[in-house]
């Protein structure tokens, strides 16, 4: 890899997709921003089509490739960030059986605390069962119903025939990934919200069958995990065709958005914090030991850096709320009050979904 070499960064968001060239050294050559329909269903229901994302992709890829100092046949590497905590089901062929189930969705609340009610209960959760979970995992699936784990559950008992017709079920990212590469993996990073993986060996995480067990996920229907920072091969034919770029470029397995953020913003040495506002926000940083505070909402998740571990949490609803302050604001300057007895902040309930409960 020379100094001349530039790649490809995609941003898969909630509201849309954000594509950048760079340089090796984190050089920003070229930026572009491409929107996509959010799906709000009654129930708690929010999706998105993956359709809609990998056409965002190709429409940011080749706008960014034709602004002043992108050079496609300088690209040496795509690594995809994205949206945490959703679920594409996909037939054998890793094409969606339907639409995604994204992390706003919360219909999965029932499937939760189904698997983790027990007596006695702390918080909602059987002892026995979140001892399980906080001692392999290092934390427990929320009973907001909105983890990954939620959503296969939800379509396994309410979509009983896209559950059958399900090869895989994928996270956004490693739908992404799948497109550009043709493999379906995942890592340890981005498994973490089916909480059926044991955490406690960064050097050798991997689907416990207790865990599995708990949750009732079928092993067969998940990815096989890869270390994070793996480099999963060359951009396929078609994938390289579509963003008009050369079929050498190298795929990484990329990162969730919050283990992503944390890296882009430096914050990579142990305690060094970071703090995130977009539609959700989240606090993080680099701890070098695992701990789960199930009352303060905090959790060490394996991080996008190998090795490592991540103390996260999340608030949901972040972005919306200054934005409907801001209108509240603009409104009181016009001298017209906003109403009082509207719900602001989002279209979802918002409430917290910490990285300890999900």
């Amino acid at each position: 890899m020379s100094t001349d070499d530039q790649i490809l960064a995609v941003d898969l968001g909630t509201s849309g997709v954000k594509v950048a060239v760079t340089g090796v050294r984190g050089e920003l050559v070229a930026s572009a921003v491409e929107r996509y329909p959010l799906h709000l269903l009654g129930g708690g229901g929010v999706e998105q089509d993956p359709a809609d994302w990998w056409d965002a992709v190709v429409r940011g890829a080749r706008r960014v490739l034709g602004q002043a100092g992108a050079d496609p046949a300088r690209v040496v590497g795509v690594g995809c960030s994205a949206q945490w905590s959703g679920t594409v089901p996909t037939d054998d062929q890793g094409r969606p059986l339907t639409r995604a189930v994204i992390w706003m969705d919360s219909r999965g609340a029932e499937q939760v605390r189904r698997i983790t009610r027990g007596f006695p209960a702390v918080r909602g959760y059987g002892v026995g069962r979140l001892a399980a979970w906080v001692r392999r995992s290092g934390g427990v699936p929320g009973r907001a119903g909105k983890d990954t784990v939620a959503h296969i559950l939800w379509v396994r008992d309410r979509r009983p025939d896209v559950y059958r017709r399900t090869h895989k079920f994928l996270e956004p990212r490693d739908w992404l990934n799948f497109q550009l590469t043709g493999r379906m993996t995942s890592s340890p990073d981005a498994a973490t919200m089916l909480w059926a993986t044991d955490t406690r060996d960064l050097g050798a995480v991997s689907y416990d069958d207790h865990l599995l067990r708990l949750a009732g996920l079928d092993r067969d229907k998940l990815p096989d995990l890869v270390p994070s920072a793996t480099v999963l091969g060359p951009l396929r034919p078609e994938a390289a065709a579509a963003l008009g770029l050369p079929a050498t470029a190298q795929v990484v397995t990329g990162a969730p958005d919050i283990m992503a953020s944390a890296i882009g913003a430096g914050t990579v040495a142990d305690f060094d914090t970071h703090l995130y506002l977009g539609t959700s926000s989240w606090l993080v940083c680099h701890v070098p030991f695992r701990k789960t505070d199930l009352f303060h909402n905090l959790a060490s998740l394996p991080s996008a850096i190998p090795g490592r571990y991540l103390l996260a949490n999340e608030q949901e609803a972040a972005g919306a709320c200054l934005a409907e302050l801001g209108r509240g604001c603009s409104l009181l300057r016009k001298g017209h009050p906003p109403a009082t007895r509207t719900r602001p902040c989002s279209p979802w309930r918002p409430r917290s979904r910490p990285a300890a409960t999900g």
